[in-house]
């Protein structure tokens, strides 16, 4: 009779641990009935194809500009906060700059010239993002202002609005193809700022969009970041397809010239002022570099 008795005992205590133990585990995320790969295990970024200086028979240098907010970006954009395995671009590089921690020696480097070659202190940069805006204080008993007071609002991944992309087009005669290569990618955080007060109303604050830099960034270094990050595919989700993919090989972004090399330094807006003139001239620009391989062929 008492080992019956002790052995119904043990056996509660043992469901009552079983029990104690489920109900601490926290069950993996609903994702799919499938394996999901984790980003980590993605192979890093796929090598270019060897090129010789003796074998560049042309080049040029083009400068352009991806707006977010053209549809065709949108998947560069969004989501503005991670979501799941899913980050934007400026999310990726953000986390790769670690600005929160200035001593990380691993952190993706920023520059402060186009040539890339003078690093940028992580520390002084998250500063300078930072936008500062005054706001109306109250009194908390009787409702009345009191005066203003300064507030700091940190920069996030959704202000990043543009990328300035530095690229090199090339003919190789050993491969017998036009190339591009981009060499540097400068993201743009848009802030609103406080403009005084609006027309007809004292109390009316109006807001202007201001561009802030966050610096030059290596591409070539910021693509083992990118090679690690799944780029979100609208209507196919099952497509493991990374932003390094995108931006390298596929070039799945829109975008216009905003310059081309020249003895001037100019850009395209230094000598055609109209908005329209300057999408035809970055155009025309695209057009002689895509002409350039088929004139090469003579019949």
């Amino acid at each position: 009779m008492k080992k019956g008795i002790f052995l119904i005992l043990s056996l509660v205590s043992f469901a009552f641990l079983f029990a104690q133990t489920d109900d601490t585990q926290i069950p993996p995320p609903l994702a799919a009935p499938w394996e999901i790969v984790e980003v980590s295990a993605l192979p890093g970024p796929i090598p270019y194809p060897v090129v010789r200086q003796n074998d560049v028979m042309w080049s040029v240098y083009i400068w352009r500009e991806i707006d977010l907010r053209e549809k065709r970006n949108h998947a560069l954009y969004f989501p503005t906060e991670p979501q799941g395995m899913y980050r934007n671009l400026a999310q990726v590089i953000l986390d790769a700059i670690d600005l929160d921690n200035p001593d990380n020696e691993d952190a993706l480097p920023i520059y402060t010239n186009e040539d890339c070659n003078i690093k940028v202190d992580r520390s002084e940069i998250k500063n300078a993002l930072v936008n500062t805006k005054r706001i109306p204080r109250f009194d908390p008993d009787t409702g009345e202002p009191i005066g203003e007071m300064d507030i700091d609002e940190p920069f996030t991944a959704a202000q990043v609005m543009y990328y300035r992309l530095k690229e090199v087009w090339f003919f190789d005669k050993n491969r017998g193809e036009l190339s591009v290569r981009i060499l540097s990618i400068e993201p743009f955080f848009e802030y609103e700022r406080d403009a005084g007060s609006g027309a007809g109303n004292d109390d009316d604050v109006v807001s202007l969009k201001t561009k802030r830099r966050l610096g030059y960034i290596r591409y070539d270094e910021l693509r083992p970041y990118l090679s690690k990050q799944v780029y979100f595919t609208p209507r196919n989700t099952a497509l493991h397809v990374t932003f390094d993919d995108v931006l390298t090989w596929k070039r799945y972004f829109s975008s216009y010239v905003i310059a081309e090399s020249n003895p001037q330094n100019r850009e395209i807006q230094d000598y055609k002022k109209n908005p329209r003139d300057q999408r035809l001239e970055s155009e025309k620009i695209l057009n002689q570099i895509r002409n350039f391989e088929s004139e090469l062929w003579e019949y």
